[in-house]
């Protein structure tokens, strides 16, 4: 029978309790690194990464993406980007003191984050649509240059950008 209670009961607990949690420790550091690790990087899609162990929940799943955006001229109040979580959509944020018409959509003055879709091509000139949220559900069979003409007041503005096909 052990004493439990000598001056070294104290020491012989303490190791067996960090011999137990050191494979412990290592599992748990292992399974962190493991969720969420890509495999594969070479896709500018966020839906194309594949991940091993458990992907992160939440997140950007779009197949496509808008590339090589251009906007002529930039103005300072009038801020056009990407957004290519879900797919590819444009971003229009109006600081501007009169309102921004694109593809057939008007973004009010000082209307922020709005979010723009292709809707389809009329008569050879594309249309957009807003949406509410960050998801496209425009995706060309393969990469497809967009070019758009806007107008804020009498300014004109010229808008074009590459919307890619799936891209996996």
């Amino acid at each position: 029978m052990r004493n439990s209670t000598g001056p070294l009961a104290g020491r012989r607990d303490g190791r067996t309790v960090r011999r137990r949690a050191l494979p412990l420790l290592v599992l748990l550091l292992f399974a962190c690194t493991a969720s969420g690790c890509v495999l594969v990087k070479d896709s500018p899609a966020p839906g194309c990464r594949e991940y091993w162990g458990l992907a992160p929940m939440g997140g950007c799943f779009g197949k496509s993406v808008i590339t090589d955006l251009k906007v002529e001229p930039e103005l300072d109040n009038l801020v056009i980007e990407v957004n290519n979580c879900n797919g590819g959509i444009l971003e229009v944020t109006n600081g501007c003191d009169e309102p921004f018409l694109l593809g057939g959509v008007e973004i009010e003055a000082l209307e922020h984050c709005v979010g723009l879709d292709v809707a389809g091509k009329e008569e050879g000139r594309y249309l957009l649509t807003r949406t509410g949220a960050n998801f496209s559900d425009y995706v060309p069979e393969v990469d497809e240059m967009i070019q758009l003409t806007g107008t804020l007041g009498e300014q004109e503005l010229r808008i074009s950008y590459v919307k890619t096909g799936r891209l996996c």
